[in-house]
């Protein structure tokens, strides 16, 4: 037997290595066939759209034109400078962003800002969100913070884990995101943008800094920078981070460059890896420079975050397009916005092109024309800032306290054509160069300031000073709920209201012809009838009791016709009474003069469903005039407050004085405290409401009252507290004169409401009566044509590029009224005298000379009582219309805190002498102009060769 063992044979370590490497290999080998065989397809698809940009090309808008052809809006092409992201780019952007920004600096070209988080000159960070309302700024802050994902941060600490948030959940996390200040969301954005790569940082220096806080970050960048050079960074950062929303575009790192700036950067593109210069339409308005047109223009600005959804779902590219942010570039931004082109290419790691893939050309948007005659529009425009600069400087009237300087800084015109309704012009004082919001680098910071977010206590502050006013700021300009001031008395000058369409604004006597109408029409005087025109009207006891309104001047004997020509205020006030007493001295008949008016556009119906609009394609405020639905509703609406303030005060007239009470509704209140205010305040309101003809029950009111003062005193300890320290001092507190002081009140207003005292104020245009410019001109025309209400319209048509008409606005009527012949001579004839009387009217020394004969009417209306103890004077307000014979023209005027009616006429006859240039010319060729740029319009034509 062989007992020998065999040898066991070790494995060679040469051969386990050989083997290891055999199977790496092997894998290497399979992973490239599945890559380059199997997952071809796939991975050149990522790698093509990696390597893929879309190049817009943005669409010219629209443009727009005057109705002679004049180009009021167009487009010109500008150099702009660009950025492409890719990783060649990413990796050298700080080195490139410094070369940029050292050639746009060298070349004196501005880098493009539309970043709302700004710097201040103390170097502090602010928002600047181009608008002027509060909740406005406060929903733009809210969405810039979520679109820099500053809401991610709140959501986990507040609701962490959780999946889906509610309505509730985001509104919380909406109100710890406004509490964030500027400063903090400055320093986020720092770390948010990893900004720290400033500092070229190594490997583990980067890793440090992802640890440390926002805040320390920025401290330790400052150290080396300026927090505007840290921001100048970060507004390319951001525009890419904004932009990515979109897709992988450019983005504008400077816009409008000039031409030899544009070539610089031409020779050095090779060195500045993503940057790109390109040629893009910019919106020009040529006559910006005079503010021509501006509000009825209006202007283009990018797309507010808060709204980029509503634009995206549109087709806009809300990262670079514009929009029309009010005016005709609002009202027809669908006519007006071209279709944005563009090339889909393929770039290579520098951001360069290698290959073209798709090509899209832009169509450029429809042009719309308007009525507008810019000559016409230069006149008025010019006139009403050289009257409202002379009524500041030359009047002088003793009987004010603010007898020099009044505040005209607030104005419009209105120029209609009398048998159409086309607007030859529309000013509004103060406008703005349109140009400011298209042209980058133009809006600065103390503009933003002043258009958007003015400073109503420096300008209190000087109101109260100039005018000597016994004020404070807090009660000219009173802070709202988050401590805002407001322009409670419409003291500013703002450049963004239109006050030809937007300002409601009674009309003063101008409102006479429409009174002038009514009694002719319904009887109850003729055209020849006379009677004395007194200082006060006593003559109606009956109807009116005690109160007299009062004249400034006694007139003598006058009819119709001397009464328009003088504004004699007894005659009218006898017309609205007469009126009320031949319709049955009831609730109906103090609707009178309004039944007439709302044919003539002044208001409507509130019985009705009449929309209120006098057609114009602009935003408008529509006004109302008296009438017994409405002034009950506004006196409703009105009454609460005084009620509040009088018991609050504890007095009410000069017969009753109180305890005041504890009334005004107070967060703190528990409920039971806020039931029992609502329910006094409501006791009496609900009386008021319930009463009809002067017929008001107080059954139970008394009984009612009692207990609900009771429960006050027993509910609030500040009025309990004030009634302990009224008796303590002798002062006895009575319920009964509380009550008693409100039953006076109510029947005061009731008294007010039903009867026909504000009927009266209405005759003359006082009282609640108030109407936008629009209005006053559409309502001359009506009667100057003979009764034919027109549409208020300021587009003439729509055309293509090429100057194809595809829409054609014609004249449309709104309604007619019937006018006697006799009664409509009548009207006409007075208003005549008004600017042609040969010894009197109120505008006849603004037309001497004039040799085209006109009629008008003058307006002085009352801000308030007491108006010039908050800065305020009379309303100049003034109508007019031209030849008597023929009318074709109508103009209304006015100009806020005016002085006087008759200031508004030198406007209407510069108007006239440019509308009738050529006749008078011909006809009458020695006539001097009241101004000098009026029968020689100074503006150049701007024209194009497109238009057909």
């Amino acid at each position: 037997m062989n007992n020998v063992k065999k040898k066991k044979k070790t494995v060679n370590r040469y051969t386990v290595v050989i083997v290891i490497m055999f199977i790496i290999f092997s894998a290497i080998v399979a992973r490239l066939i599945y890559l380059q065989i199997f997952k071809y397809d796939d991975y050149t698809d990522r790698a093509n759209t990696s390597s893929r940009r879309l190049v817009t090309e943005k669409a010219p808008r629209g443009k727009i034109y005057d109705s002679q052809g004049n180009l009021l809006a167009t487009n010109k092409q500008v150099y702009t400078l660009t950025f492409t992201q890719t990783d060649d780019s990413s990796k050298s952007f700080y080195t490139t962003m410094k070369q940029v920004f050292k050639l746009l600096d060298e070349n004196k070209d501005s880098q493009q800002d539309t970043l709302n988080l700004k710097i201040n000159d103390k170097g502090e960070p602010y928002f600047d969100f181009n608008v002027s309302t509060d909740d406005s700024k406060r929903a733009l802050e809210i969405r810039f913070k979520r679109d820099r994902g500053m809401n991610d941060d709140i959501k986990k600490k507040l609701f962490k884990g959780k999946q889906e948030l509610t309505d509730d959940d985001e509104s919380k996390i909406d109100e710890e995101l406004v509490k964030i200040s500027a400063k903090d969301t400055f320093y986020y954005m720092v770390k948010f943008y990893q900004m720290y790569d400033m500092l070229n940082p190594t490997a583990a220096e980067k890793k440090t800094y992802k640890n440390l806080s926002a805040q320390e970050i920025t401290e330790m960048l400052l150290k080396k920078f300026s927090i505007n050079d840290i921001r100048r960074y970060m507004l390319v950062k951001d525009a890419i981070k904004m932009q990515s929303f979109s897709g992988f575009k450019p983005v504008t790192i400077a816009a409008n460059i000039k031409k030899d700036t544009a070539s610089i950067f031409y020779q050095k593109l090779t060195g500045l890896p993503g940057v790109d210069v390109a040629l893009e339409p910019m919106r020009y308005y040529p006559y910006g420079q005079y503010n021509l047109a501006s509000s009825v223009i209006g202007y283009v600005a990018s797309i507010d975050s808060s709204r980029k959804d509503r634009y995206e779902e549109r087709g806009y590219d809300v990262s670079t397009d514009v929009i029309g942010k009010a005016g005709i570039e609002s009202a027809f931004e669908s006519v007006l916005k071209g279709n944005t082109g563009g090339t889909t290419i393929k770039v290579d790691s520098q951001g360069r092109k290698t290959e073209e893939l798709f090509d899209l050309e832009p169509s450029p948007g429809e042009d719309v024309h308007l009525s507008i005659d810019k000559n016409i529009q230069y006149s008025a425009e010019k006139s009403l800032q050289e009257r409202m600069e002379y009524v500041r400087t030359q009047v002088y009237d003793p009987q004010f306290p603010i007898a020099r300087d009044f505040n005209t800084t607030r104005g419009a015109v209105v120029a209609i054509e009398a048998k159409t309704g086309r607007v030859l012009a529309m000013a509004s004082n103060p406008g703005f160069d349109a140009n400011i919001f298209s042209e980058p680098g133009k809006l600065t910071p103390e503009l933003s300031k002043q258009f958007f977010n003015p400073d109503y206590e420096a300008y209190g502050k000087m109101i109260i000073s100039k005018y000597n006013l016994n004020k404070t700021i807090d009660e000219l300009f009173p802070k709202d709920a988050n401590g805002n001031r407001q322009d409670k008395y419409d003291l500013y000058p703002k450049p963004f209201y239109n006050y030809a369409t937007q300002g409601l604004i009674p009309p003063g006597s101008t409102f006479k012809p429409l009174t002038s109408l009514a009694a002719l029409e319904e009887g109850v005087v003729n055209p020849k009838e006379t009677l004395y025109g007194k200082k006060y009207f006593d003559t109606r006891p009956l109807i009116l009791g005690s109160w007299a309104p009062a004249d400034e001047h006694e007139y003598g004997i006058v009819d119709l016709k001397r009464a328009l020509a003088v504004s004699c205020n007894f005659y009218y006030y006898e017309m609205g009474v007469r009126m009320y007493v031949k319709n049955g001295q009831n609730t109906q008949a103090l609707d009178s003069i309004a039944k007439y008016a709302w044919q003539l556009g002044m208001g409507t119906d509130p019985k009705g469903n009449q929309k209120g609009s006098t057609g114009i394609e602009i935003g408008e405020n529509f006004g109302q005039t008296y009438n017994y639905e409405y002034f009950k509703s506004q006196t409703l609406y009105y009454s609460r407050y005084e009620l509040v303030d009088f018991l609050s005060k504890g007095a009410y007239g000069t017969g009753y004085n109180f305890v005041p009470l504890d009334i005004e509704a107070k967060d703190d209140d528990d409920d039971k405290l806020k039931e029992t205010k609502q329910k006094i305040k409501d006791a009496v309101i609900d009386v008021l409401k319930n009463s009809t003809n002067s017929k008001i029950s107080l059954d139970g009111f008394e009984t009612k009252l009692s207990k609900l003062l009771s429960d006050l005193e027993t509910n609030s300890k500040v009025f309990s507290d004030r009634i302990k320290e009224a008796n303590n001092s002798g002062r006895k507190y009575s319920q009964k004169t509380v009550i008693i002081a409100m039953e006076q009140f109510i029947f005061d207003k009731n008294g007010a409401i039903n009867t026909p005292a504000e009927l009266v104020n209405a005759s003359i245009g006082q009282g609640v009566n108030n109407f936008s410019l629009v209005q006053l001109a559409s309502y001359i025309s009506t009667i100057a044509n003979g009764g034919t209400r027109y549409k208020t319209h300021l587009v003439d048509k729509i055309t293509d590029n090429s100057g194809n008409v595809l829409k054609e606005y014609k004249p449309e009527v709104l309604g007619k009224i019937d006018i006697k012949p006799e009664n409509l001579a009548a009207i006409k004839q007075g208003m005549q005298m008004v600017n042609n009387g040969t010894d009197e009217g109120t505008a006849r020394i603004h037309f001497v000379g004039f040799p085209i004969l006109t009629a008008g009417k003058t307006g002085t209306a009352t801000y308030k009582d007491k108006e010039e103890e908050y800065g305020r004077s009379d309303y100049s307000v003034y109508v007019s219309f031209a030849p008597v014979d023929d009318p074709q023209i109508v103009v209304a005027v006015v100009m806020y805190d005016g002085y006087q009616g008759n200031m508004g006429a030198p406007v209407a006859r510069a108007i006239y002498e440019t509308y009738f240039r050529d006749q008078i010319k011909q006809q009458f060729p020695s006539y001097q102009p009241m101004f000098n740029y009026t029968l020689n319009p100074p503006l150049e034509d701007v024209k194009d060769d497109n238009l057909k």
